[in-house]
């Protein structure tokens, strides 16, 4: 009897150890209730109004008809960025000149060649830039941001680098008395960032110069203008973006709002003359330039109450 209980256990454990060999038997399969998942919601970054809404849209000028133009004088001035009080155009957190290649590099803004302040000619943006030339794309891309001595490709594309790289921004722009209205007020028609770079003299073998006063390798300064931009097309891209505002981070004010509002420091360096000249043309010293912009700008603002009585 024992003998057979033996043989039979050892058959059953036999056959059952084959079937798991071949996958006759498989365990159980536990029935479980599917968890659903959690549904992940973004949260508000704080009470900040970051999103465009109907207010971030240009307000257009009061149209002055060519008869009720009575006095045009037209003045080109540049605003200093390296300037405290013009420090929200060039913030590491929202950069003037960032928002302006940001759109050209999208296709949203176009680019004028820096003599092409009368905006008569082809934009750069319309066509490619010397394809020879390493790492280069379109020709505005090489005229706005330059390229790197080292390696012969366009500099990055960074706060960091428009904040190093670019320190003056010119403006062309028309007052306008309008008789109709009473008002002499400002009208900016073109835009121009002007590149600081530093570039490294070198003899006839290619060895860098040095200074012998110092003693250290020479860079020279060179200012160049990237391009114009058209003012009436740019604001379309100025007003959607707000500035950093130490004052209050919820203030609203947009980037058009600093030129329309006039929220920024300048100084003028020419205006309408026979001779074209500009300040620096007859005044040499840097502080004689200044006083005389300041002359400008106070006879600019009491040229509109001369035309009244009271």
């Amino acid at each position: 009897m024992k003998r057979l209980l033996f043989l039979a256990i050892f058959i059953f454990t036999t056959v059952f150890a084959f079937a798991q060999t071949q996958g006759a038997i498989t365990p159980p399969v536990v029935d479980k209730k599917d968890t659903p998942k959690k549904k992940l919601i973004p949260k508000k970054d704080g009470y900040l109004s970051k999103e465009v809404t109907e207010a971030d849209t240009v307000v257009p000028y009061s149209v002055i008809k060519d008869e009720d133009k009575a006095f045009v004088k037209r003045v080109w001035r540049e605003i200093d960025l390296r300037d405290r009080g013009n420090s929200i155009l060039a913030s590491p957190k929202v950069n003037l000149l960032g928002v302006i290649y940001t759109a050209l590099n999208n296709g949203e803004l176009d680019m004028y060649a820096p003599d092409d302040e009368d905006f008569k000619g082809q934009p750069l943006n319309s066509s490619r830039g010397n394809s020879t030339t390493a790492g280069t794309g379109s020709a505005a891309d090489t005229a706005f941001l330059g390229l790197n001595q080292n390696t012969n490709e366009l500099n990055r594309a960074d706060n960091e680098f428009f904040a190093a790289s670019y320190s003056i921004i010119r403006i062309k722009e028309d007052w306008v008395l309008d008789i109709k209205r009473g008002i002499f007020e400002p009208r900016i028609v073109g835009i121009a960032p002007v590149r600081i770079d530093v570039k490294t003299p070198v003899d006839n073998n290619g060895v860098p110069l040095v200074d012998p006063v110092t003693n250290t390798v020479r860079g020279d300064t060179l200012k160049s203008v990237a391009g114009w931009f058209y003012f009436d097309d740019l604001r379309e891209i100025l007003v959607k973006t707000k500035i950093a505002n130490n004052g209050n981070d919820n203030s609203g004010i947009n980037f058009d709002d600093v030129f329309v509002r006039r929220l920024f420091y300048s100084n003028i360096t020419k205006w309408s003359n026979a001779a074209d000249n500009r300040i620096a043309d007859y005044i040499a010293n840097s502080k004689d330039r200044l006083i005389e912009s300041e002359r400008i700008k106070k006879w600019l603002s009491d040229f509109e109450q001369g035309l009244w009585e009271y």
